[in-house]
């Protein structure tokens, strides 16, 4: 992928540290400008944040399903994987089932689920089952990215205990906590009277999330008719990213600190396994 050639890494590690430094001065500056927590804005990307993790999910499914194995044992593994991939995306309806309730919430739900099983199809149809090896490559690549990241991310927000700009403009007593400060003692201190989720602002998962869609750039390897849309899948994929993340801060579930991070967790763990796995490499393996 362009996106892991030295010179765009320059760029995008070169934005990120830049954003690093601004919020390690600005952050809650830069919050109390744009923070709009009733936005309407703010909501959607609260509700749908997560949907890249259902696209995720079921593009891994379509492609794994592709290229099964004709070996039992190695079969049964990735079915499961499959399985896996399927279950794993319907995570993506969380934000929907804990924001929204009614008739909203199965509409909600049926739109995320009719995109994601389109998506679905166009792979399991279009993909180019030549080179078997590929299409798994890159399945466990996509799949890989949302379980290592999302893990991370959660190993992190416990322990970090960063409270959210919208508690403390609202709690009387609350503090602002920089980024690099690590410490659940204001958590502890207001136990019974915020709920925890509101100490969980560093890193942002919903950026994390977000910076997921980027694995689906992969997908030009194995859909030739993606071969040449590199450029515009990367331009879309990071338009999503920065709504996501501007979102979260209008939101005041976030700071800009936050939300950068979110991404540079998702983003190197997606370089770090791209290039373990090779998946641009195009020779067919056993």
């Amino acid at each position: 992928m362009k996106l892991f050639k030295s010179r765009n890494l320059m760029i995008v590690y070169g934005i990120c540290l830049f954003l690093i430094l601004v919020g390690t001065f600005f952050d809650f500056n830069l919050s109390s400008l744009i923070a709009r927590e009733e936005s309407l804005f703010g909501r959607f990307f609260l509700i749908f944040g997560q949907f890249p993790v259902m696209l995720c999910g079921f593009t891994a499914a379509a492609l794994l399903l592709r290229s099964l194995p004709t070996e039992k044992n190695e079969k049964t593994v990735f079915l499961a994987l499959t399985a896996g991939g399927f279950a794993g995306g319907l995570i993506g309806v969380k934000e929907v089932i804990e924001n929204v309730s009614g008739i909203k919430m199965i509409l909600c739900i049926l739109i995320e689920l009719l995109i994601a099983c389109a998506l679905f199809y166009y792979v399991y149809m279009r993909c180019d089952t030549s080179n078997p090896a590929l299409l798994r490559r890159t399945a466990l690549f996509i799949l890989f990215t949302v379980l290592i990241t999302t893990a991370a991310v959660v190993f992190v927000k416990i322990p970090w205990g960063r409270p959210r700009y919208r508690s403390i403009i609202a709690v009387e007593g609350l503090e602002y906590q920089p980024w690099y400060v690590i410490g659940k003692s204001a958590r502890d201190a207001f136990e019974g009277i915020l709920d925890h989720d509101e100490f969980k602002s560093f890193p942002s998962g919903h950026t994390a999330s977000a910076t997921y869609i980027l694995t689906l750039i992969a997908l030009k390897n194995v859909i030739p008719e993606l071969k040449d849309q590199e450029k515009t899948l990367m331009i879309a994929g990071f338009a999503w990213i920065i709504l996501t993340a501007f979102a979260r801060i209008f939101a005041g579930a976030h700071f800009l600190s936050d939300v950068t991070f979110g991404f540079v967790i998702s983003f190197s763990i997606m370089l770090g396994l791209g290039k373990l796995l090779k998946i641009d490499r195009k020779k067919k393996t056993k």
